[in-house]
């Protein structure tokens, strides 16, 4: 009785959505794995949208900052804070809720290679969606302007084309998670001394006039006094100028090494995973193997136990 009773009430409830869907009548959907359903049911998927020079409308960079920060709260400052992709993936929620994990989003991402895993995520969810656009994620994670900006301008488009307008809190899906602005250091140029103030005050001091030996040896000595300060001047701004590119170039050599070490260990739980394996004789995993223990020319792998021994300094 009690499984008569639950099928009927199951193919009651499955009829009502169907109709529903029949109808284009979907009530509001509180899970958004849910949603991503019933739009699939719905054969809701993504409209494509093929921007030319014919059809793109142009958009100035900072509209298109302003733009994404109206639509879901960041507090972006320009087009290369695009390069995270957390806001392509929460924009893809706001079209089809469900159809990207918002918890696996990086928000707070500030390395190359976690900007990586979000287009990553945006991938998955393109194809999931019927996407037919490549997204150029080597060139978009390097945060370099035009490419962020080039692929912005689409993705604007393409949001007004498949966006219905529905209510959408961005705050609250991506549970309150903070938005990082991520700056990239780059080196700055160093700045160029101001030490060619100093022969000007010289020149100056050689000037032909006709003045007593005071009055030559106090203008002799302002001269000097004039050309130590420019010069001290010009120093500060050098140094300055080097103290700041060395923080930047720290900062950079910093990311650079928690990527290397980052990929280091995913390459080496890909050896560990194909050693354990390697009694089958998989052709694929040998294969691998290959890749892995690949050498390029001039570079010599060192025999076991040849090791160099430190020279240790005699006693006096």
């Amino acid at each position: 009785f009690f499984l008569a009773t639950t099928s009927f009430y199951f193919a009651l409830y499955t009829s009502s959505l169907f109709g529903a869907l029949a109808r284009n009548q979907i009530p509001s959907c509180p899970s958004p794995p849910l949603c991503y359903l019933l739009a699939m049911l719905q054969n809701k998927m993504a409209v494509n949208v093929h921007s030319t020079s014919v059809n793109a409308k142009s958009i100035s960079r900072n509209d298109l900052v302003q733009w994404v920060n109206e639509t879901l709260s960041f507090n972006y400052t320009k087009v290369e804070n695009l390069a995270s992709g957390a806001a392509y993936c929460q924009m893809m929620d706001m079209c089809w809720p469900g159809c990207i994990s918002m918890k696996k989003v990086k928000f707070d991402a500030k390395l190359e290679y976690v900007f990586i895993e979000n287009f990553k995520l945006l991938q998955n969810a393109f194809k999931k969606m019927g996407v037919e656009k490549a997204i150029p994620i080597d060139k978009l994670a390097k945060a370099r302007f035009q490419d962020n900006f080039e692929f912005g301008q689409w993705f604007k488009k393409f949001f007004d084309a498949n966006y219905d307008g529905k209510e959408y809190d961005p705050v609250a899906r991506r549970a309150g998670k903070a938005v990082v602005t991520n700056d990239i250091p780059k080196a700055k140029a160093k700045a160029k001394p101001a030490a060619s103030k100093a022969p000007a005050a010289k020149v100056a001091s050689k000037a032909p006039a006709k003045r007593t030996s005071r009055t030559s040896a106090s203008s002799s000595s302002g001269a000097a006094a004039a050309s130590s300060t420019a010069v001290s001047a010009a120093s500060q701004a050098e140094i300055e100028a080097l103290s700041t590119e060395v923080a930047d170039l720290k900062l950079t050599v910093d990311g650079l090494e928690k990527e290397r070490d980052f990929y280091f260990t995913k390459l080496r739980d890909i050896e560990i995973e194909c050693q354990q394996n390697e009694v089958e004789n998989d052709p694929t995993i040998q294969k691998i193997l290959e890749i892995l223990y690949a050498t390029e020319d001039g570079f010599e792998v060192p025999e076991d136990g040849e090791e160099e021994e430190a020279e240790v300094p005699d006693e006096f």
